[in-house]
């Protein structure tokens, strides 16, 4: 028999998102299953803040993401947590940042062109 696969590799259910809401936020009041999203996306609104606390299905690390943004607002905070502990797993935290920054050097490269970009390195370079 073939073992479930679930998306991230992270089972997480609804009482385990309950634990890290009340962990995190305090409180659990909200808390509800997205329902357009895959197995596993919880969301909860607290005031102006958006939470979710999903599976890590863009980096794969194994993890639970707890992600909060304020409403009319730009930026997001991400907190990676081991699924087995509910501990802050800061290596996968890392290894986001820095897919992040070279997803954006790429997306910059691929909008301005090589050539662009070469010489705006060049000219921070030596600027200092």
């Amino acid at each position: 028999m073939k073992k479930k696969e679930y998306p991230g590799g992270v089972k997480l259910t609804a009482t385990k998102a309950r634990a890290v809401a009340m962990q995190e936020f305090g409180t659990t009041k909200g808390l509800t299953k997205e329902e357009t999203a895959m197995p596993g996306y919880f969301k909860m609104r607290l005031g102006n803040l958006f939470i979710r606390i999903h599976p890590d299905t863009y980096d794969g690390t194994g993890c639970i993401v707890v992600s909060a943004e304020l409403a009319f607002a730009t930026g997001q905070t991400l907190k990676f947590l081991n699924p087995d502990t509910l501990q802050d797993d800061f290596d996968a935290l890392e290894r986001h940042c820095k897919r992040a920054q070279r997803d954006d050097l790429k997306d910059w490269v691929l909008t301005n062109g090589a050539d662009y970009c070469c010489e705006e390195v060049k000219r921070i370079w030596e600027r200092g």
